[in-house]
């Protein structure tokens, strides 16, 4: 079973996000976040647990939720399965994958911050379809 670990928001761009365990999702974003109301559809970022574990494992330090400006980081997903489109159900809340993986050379996110660039790769961009509350703990379930 899939889950959420960590429901994180960021207050300023280009920062890492602060776990707030819950947070309501609406077509607009996550409120509270600041790309919050923002338009386009890259609402909510999702990580992978197992590509972020090691990396602090690596440092020798405990796990930061929230760390690389990760909206949700999630535990137990099948990542390679997941394709542009790729729909996920958590609770009352509907997301859609629009993007697989950040940065890139038209990009110039966190551009010298190191912020979110070691796992670039990993992340999972989703626009919100149907609204609800985001919970930490919470099961996210892949949408055939």
């Amino acid at each position: 079973m899939a889950r959420i670990l960590c429901v994180c928001v960021s207050k300023e761009r280009k920062t890492s996000s602060r776990n707030i365990h819950e947070c309501e999702a609406d077509l607009q974003g996550l409120v509270g976040d600041v790309h919050y109301g923002m338009g386009g559809r890259r609402q909510v970022t999702l990580l992978p647990y197992e590509k972020v574990k090691p990396y602090f494992d690596e440092a020798g330090e405990p796990v930061r939720y929230g760390r690389f400006g990760e909206n949700l980081l999630i535990e137990d997903l099948d990542w390679n399965a997941i394709v542009e489109g790729s729909r996920f159900r958590c609770g009352e809340v509907l997301l859609e994958a629009v993007r697989i993986g950040a940065g890139g050379p038209a990009s110039d996110a966190y551009k010298g911050e190191k912020v979110c660039s070691p796992m670039e790769p990993w992340f999972i961009f989703c626009q919100i379809i149907e609204s609800g509350i985001l919970k930490e703990g919470a099961e996210i379930v892949p949408i055939e």
